[in-house]
């Protein structure tokens, strides 16, 4: 267990504890496990994990993006000492922000245009996320030995892919990386953010470099694994 605060001009907005094995979206929306209501924040901004008693962050293309020691990150392994933001948010752990002021009220002023308010307690159950006569995205697995075979992504702000045991589709092999990629959710579609090791990814046989957009169709490639990008109606 490791202990995390959100904190604003040097105080405690909102702390909480996150085990090993866990991941928290921290972000505006309902279903965020650190919800922070502030147009600064996107609705699922970053995530927050615990593998092997290391915190890795991950952007989930935010709007006003993560930045760790002034660098705009997709995903990164945390050191001590790293000055990470979320907007204009700070996140700090442990003893990091021991003796900071703690901020009680339901709200706090944040600037002369702009209110934040902060959801105490533990989030919001998810929403039912069927849907019936309208588009859906799945990950359907056509090659290789990754689980599951069938992955939908309605609801799901970030999906994860690797060799890891939490991971949503879990692609094992040699090599292949805990984090070998993410997909995210943002306004206009599905992306993929390769992550760097041995084995690259690849997106319809081309080894992935950036972050790319998914269309219905596409194949992602980790090594004998192929996943297909599809859209249901």
């Amino acid at each position: 267990m490791s202990k995390w605060a959100i904190t604003l001009q040097n105080k405690v907005i909102k702390a909480f504890e996150i085990h090993e094995g866990d991941r928290f979206i921290i972000g505006r929306g309902d279903d965020a496990n650190v919800k922070i209501d502030n147009t600064a924040i996107s609705r699922h901004h970053a995530a927050l994990e615990i593998q092997n008693g290391k915190p890795f962050l991950q952007d989930l293309c935010s709007l006003n993006g993560s930045m760790v020691n002034g660098n705009k990150i997709d995903f990164i392994q945390l050191s001590e000492g790293d000055e990470v933001m979320l907007g204009k948010f700070s996140l700090v752990r442990g003893e990091d922000f021991a003796g900071k002021q703690r901020i009680t009220n339901s709200s706090l002023p944040m600037d002369l245009d702009d209110a934040t308010i902060f959801a105490p307690g533990k989030p919001k159950a998810k929403k039912d996320t069927k849907t019936t006569g309208k588009n859906t995205f799945h990950l359907k697995v056509l090659g290789g030995s990754a689980t599951p075979s069938n992955l939908a992504l309605t609801g799901r702000p970030s999906v994860k892919i690797g060799k890891a045991h939490n991971s949503d589709i879990i692609t094992p092999g040699f090599f292949i990386a805990a984090n070998q990629c993410f997909i995210n959710m943002r306004e206009d579609g599905y992306y993929i953010i390769p992550q760097s090791g041995f084995i690259k990814t690849k997106l319809n046989g081309t080894s992935l470099g950036s972050t790319k957009k998914l269309h219905p169709g596409d194949i992602i490639s980790i090594r004998s694994h192929q996943i297909r990008f599809e859209q249901l109606t």
